[in-house]
């Protein structure tokens, strides 16, 4: 069950808005939320260019990172019924997916950016695609 100080809200007009943006930024990166091979293609690309690049030219990844996680939290979305809600708790408010009992809450950026910060690539297919089994499992 979510932390009594994190609050679970339905998305309204604004979230959706912002989340729609979010999409498609990552559709002008050649991004399909239905295909997870993209996503995979989009992320790997962006570390391989980053990392050719003098450390001190590198831009800030929170940015991208976030976008192909929104990307992949969508492909989630739409493969099993985990739902995009507006989560709010101590350090502020963002978009997340939730269980239908909303007793269990995932930040998609969340694990784009743990990968970012070890420099994995070629994750995003098979982690997404195991979140899913197990969602399936656990709801049905």
């Amino acid at each position: 069950m979510p932390d009594e100080d994190i609050r679970i809200s339905p998305l309204g007009d604004a979230e959706r808005r912002t989340l729609h943006e979010w999409l498609n930024d990552a559709r002008s990166w050649d991004i399909d939320p239905d295909d997870l091979g993209s996503i995979d293609r989009a992320y790997d690309g962006y570390v391989a260019r980053v990392l050719a690049t003098d450390p001190d030219d590198r831009e800030d990844p929170t940015a991208v990172c976030t976008m192909i996680g929104l990307a992949m939290g969508e492909h989630i979305v739409r493969n099993s019924v985990l739902e995009w809600r507006v989560v709010t708790d101590a350090e502020g408010t963002d978009l997340a997916l939730a269980t239908p009992s909303e007793d269990a809450v995932l930040y998609p950026a969340d694990p784009v950016i743990e990968a970012w910060a070890d420099q994995r690539t070629s994750w995003i297919s098979a982690w997404a695609s195991d979140l899913i089994r197990g969602v399936r499992e656990a709801h049905g």
